[in-house]
């Protein structure tokens, strides 16, 4: 049997172990009790897509805690739903936010592979004046249009003229008009290839007809400013899709109906059960304080149907 001696170690020893006493070490130990919550523990999602931070939960439920200074355990049970209701309250927006960047992504991307297919239409019939201003109109088609036009440059550069497969080309590309970049590059490659006496034959040209060398020269300023042309078309073009994008994107700024009413139905019923633990914790306070609290109105709230 225990003496009255060893009873009195006891006790004597127990004062020696009342808990901190300074406001830091209250502080921490004050999380003791909810350190293995089951509302705290299992509402952050911790692994996989979706991760989220268990610190800036803890931060934020110490911030709730300090403000509502609970006392008891069915008071920090009701700052816990609380907090649990903000935490999942949060969520809501983040699917929001989710649903309308995926209805906005899948839009651009149509979009993005709409214009590709048109340039690939275009380029099947270039031999159409529609399929040639098809390319005009669209940023993927003038920048082929630039691309081929460096192609063509490269070329004069490296032959001195527009080999006939070129000329072909560049008349599917941007028509054989009389005063058109095709018709004077044909123009200029002929004399830069044949003399008046035929074909290679440059040893009797007349004088007032270009060397080689200038007819050249001519070829390249007409690939260029025909490829400033293009470029600056590009820019009005670019211009222009950009400002349709965004009108598009505006009107996306809302998830599909079906969506949206189910996120409102669930941001509901969070609010509610926020809503309820609040007052349920204000009464439960005041009643500690020894205020009159009068009992509790029930009211019945419809449930919301979406129209």
């Amino acid at each position: 049997m225990t003496t009255t001696t060893q009873i009195q170690a006891n006790r004597d020893n127990a004062q020696l172990s009342t808990g901190p006493r300074t406001p830091e070490g209250k502080s921490v130990v004050k999380w003791n009790a909810f350190r293995h919550g089951l509302l705290s523990r299992e509402v952050v999602i911790q692994a996989g897509e979706g991760k989220e931070s268990k610190a800036e939960f803890r931060t934020f439920f110490r911030l709730l805690w300090d403000n509502l200074q609970p006392e008891g355990p069915l008071e920090e049970i009701l700052v816990e739903r609380i907090a649990v209701c903000y935490w999942r309250l949060r969520r809501v927006l983040r699917c929001e936010i989710g649903e309308i960047r995926k209805k906005l992504d899948a839009a651009s991307w149509r979009e993005l592979f709409a214009r590709a297919d048109q340039v690939c239409e275009a380029r099947k019939s270039l031999i159409l004046n529609e399929s040639k201003q098809t390319l005009k109109k669209n940023s993927f088609g003038l920048q082929y249009l630039i691309e081929f036009l460096e192609e063509v440059k490269s070329e004069v550069e490296e032959e001195g003229h527009v080999s006939e497969r070129t000329q072909e080309r560049l008349s599917d590309h941007f028509g054989d008009d009389e005063n058109g970049i095709a018709s004077w590059c044909f123009v200029f490659s002929r004399m830069a290839r044949e003399g008046p006496g035929g074909p290679e034959d440059n040893t009797n040209r007349p004088s007032d007809t270009p060397s080689p060398e200038k007819c050249k020269e001519m070829i390249l300023k007409l690939i260029d400013e025909e490829k400033k042309k293009m470029e600056g078309l590009k820019a009005i073009v670019e211009e222009n899709e950009g400002l349709e994008a965004d009108a598009r994107s505006a009107s996306y700024v809302l998830p599909p109906k079906e969506t949206a009413d189910k996120i409102l139905r669930y941001e509901t019923t969070i609010e509610r059960q926020l809503y309820r633990a609040l007052n349920q914790l204000e009464r439960l306070q005041r009643q500690r304080r020894g205020e009159v609290v009068p009992p509790p109105i029930s009211v019945e709230v419809a449930a919301y149907t979406p129209a």
